[in-house]
């Protein structure tokens, strides 16, 4: 429990931080590019933060998590520095920002989904070994007890 809390205190700071910073630098009036940054960088701090849970619980699930939360960070600081180049140019029109958002987002979910398959797969293989290492330990011990 204690390390849950702290866990989710450590996630809060970035978050409250590049909160904190926008409203008071930028304040509350902005264009839709702006806003649409906003919610962009948002949702990809909130992918970052789901996406290692997503994988089953294995022997090796603590290598499966990594993998899936290094995809996020990347596009994580990809969407970031997208987001804050539209933040502080403050474009004019959606179409750009929003192209702009959805090409990485798009290449993002590819190569997630492709990595949780190959997480799926693995899993898989991971649970099969148990069982059979279940299967020839209840072997050996019926034998010696058979002898």
């Amino acid at each position: 429990m204690r390390k849950t809390a702290i866990r989710y205190a450590l996630y809060a700071i970035p978050l409250a931080l590049f909160n904190l910073l926008f409203f008071l630098i930028g304040g509350t009036a902005h264009a839709a590019p702006v806003w649409i940054s906003y919610v962009w960088i948002q949702v990809a701090f909130l992918l970052l933060l789901i996406s290692p849970r997503l994988s089953r619980t294995t022997e090796n699930s603590p290598v499966y998590r990594i993998s899936l939360a290094l995809i996020s960070l990347v596009y994580f600081a990809v969407e970031f520095v997208i987001g804050l180049i539209v933040i502080i140019l403050h474009p004019a029109g959606v179409k750009g920002p929003v192209i702009a958002q959805v090409i990485p987002f798009a290449l993002y979910l590819f190569v997630f989904l492709l990595d949780l398959l190959f997480v799926e797969y693995a899993s898989d293989a991971d649970k099969e070994k148990e069982e059979k290492e279940k299967r020839e330990k209840a072997e050996k011990a019926n034998k010696a007890d058979g002898e």
